[in-house]
């Protein structure tokens, strides 16, 4: 059974939950995850090496050397972002752009120009930070290796918006080449499908004059529960003073 099947209809795609979400443990998917960022550096790594023609000229080597050392902190630093390794996690404002600078700034070609915009508005739910971050970097990378692969220049846009009533949406969005190949999704789609999938969220992949990469998680159950009782206790109170 594949991990995850995407419905296709017209250019865009759709994520249904897949075999880790419905049965599996979430330290599985936790794995996952870890081994395709793995990956995904090691993949940087050798196409550096690869186009390194002479290693046995000092200069040259001194110049691979400081790129690996570089990738490394970054991979590193995107971690932290994404798992919190400090007593005081910044600002979801902060995380959020640091881990999209850094897997940008990883996985893409010293010689090009991408540009970043990430913008935040409201308060994402405590509940939600980490699930949100973990796919942004894989919309990220997806954007930097599929959209922006052997572009000279391009834009990569992440907008994280939190309604009034909890729900969050995720939108990365990119001017390059979009995914070529087969129109099932790839292991990072798969993985935030997953992902989202534990929460009730859904991912769509929308391919334009734009590729779109859109999460969306409903608001958390206690705030949502919360949220009910607080309604059904105004409501109690009006009729109350309705009566009197």
């Amino acid at each position: 059974m594949p991990d995850a099947e995407a419905a296709v209809t017209g250019l865009e795609t759709r994520m249904e939950p897949g075999f880790t979400a419905r049965r599996g443990p979430a330290s599985e998917c936790d794995f996952r995850q870890l081994r395709h960022h793995t990956q995904n550096l090691l993949q940087r790594i050798l196409l550096q090496i690869e186009h390194a023609d002479d290693l046995n000229v000092t200069a040259c080597g001194r110049r691979l050397l400081a790129d690996l050392q570089r990738r490394i902190v970054l991979s590193a630093q995107i971690s932290d972002a994404l798992f919190s390794i400090t007593l005081s996690p910044a600002s979801m404002s902060k995380r959020l752009r640091v881990l999209s600078e850094n897997t940008m700034r990883m996985l893409a070609d010293g010689t090009q120009s991408i540009r970043l915009n990430v913008t935040v508005t409201g308060d994402c739910p405590e509940p939600l930070q980490q699930l949100v971050l973990r796919i942004a970097h894989e919309f990220v990378a997806n954007a930097v290796k599929h959209g922006m692969n052997a572009r000279v220049a391009g834009t990569i846009d992440v907008h994280l918006v939190t309604a009034r009533d909890g729900k969050t949406t995720l939108v990365v969005t990119d001017d390059g080449w979009g995914f070529h190949g087969n129109a099932d999704a790839g292991d990072g789609l798969k993985i935030a499908g997953d992902l989202a999938a534990t929460v009730k969220g859904t991912i769509s992949l929308l391919r334009t004059e734009l590729t779109v990469a859109e999460l969306v998680l409903p608001a958390p159950q206690t705030e949502r529960g919360s949220r009910d009782r607080s309604t059904g206790s105004e409501i109690a109170m009006t009729r109350q003073q309705a009566k009197g």
